[in-house]
């Protein structure tokens, strides 16, 4: 059976902590080769940010390996569609619901390129694949249950141990979709789902 690993953070993937440093340890340890190609999407932040963000990441990503990485930043979504089945990981960062917002239809093939990959988001990134989502920080719709791709079996809630309105964003989640279960994920710490 081909299965598809989904590594999914809880958010604030750079800050300087011991939890983030086994996080990123995820991006090459889950790969069985010793050589693993790695693409980044910042689809969920402004364009400025990305180059610096790749940065911050790709220098993770390298102390927390010994095998040889070839890290990439997509440009778009049709970027990442052709580059996909040539990766072994990819890694979705979080950012903003309106920056990422214009992504998500033109990312309805995603289930069917990360067979046999690893799937890595943090944040809006592991929103992203979960069926619904509640928005957790101030200066966030957090009254709105979104949708997502639906790649994932379990409704998604991040940012969780600073969550002000627990019970609320649980029963929004549970009002729109009673059936399916709900993960829970505080910042810095992550879930590994294989599937």
């Amino acid at each position: 059976m081909r299965m598809t690993t989904y590594v999914l953070h809880g958010g604030e993937s750079s800050r300087k902590s011991a939890d983030n440093e086994l996080f990123f340890r995820q991006f090459t340890a889950l790969v069985k080769k010793e050589s693993v190609k790695i693409l980044i999407c910042y689809f969920a932040r402004s364009k400025e940010k990305w180059l610096t963000q790749f940065s911050i990441d790709n220098n993770n990503i390298s102390l927390q390996t010994n095998k040889k990485t070839s890290v990439s930043m997509v440009d778009d979504s049709d970027d990442l569609m052709n580059k996909l089945p040539y990766a072994d990981v990819v890694y979705i960062s979080g950012g903003e619901q309106e920056f990422i917002e214009p992504y998500i239809p033109k990312l309805s093939m995603l289930k069917q390129l990360l067979n046999q990959k690893i799937y890595i988001g943090s944040s809006l990134g592991a929103f992203l694949i979960s069926p619904h989502y509640v928005l957790s920080l101030e200066g966030q719709d957090t009254k709105t249950v979104y949708t997502g791709l639906g790649i994932i079996p379990y409704n998604v809630l991040c940012h969780w141990n600073i969550e002000k309105n627990k019970e609320e964003k649980v029963a929004m989640l549970k009002k729109k979709d009673p059936e399916t279960p709900i993960l829970l994920i505080d910042e810095e710490k992550f879930k590994i789902i294989t599937i």
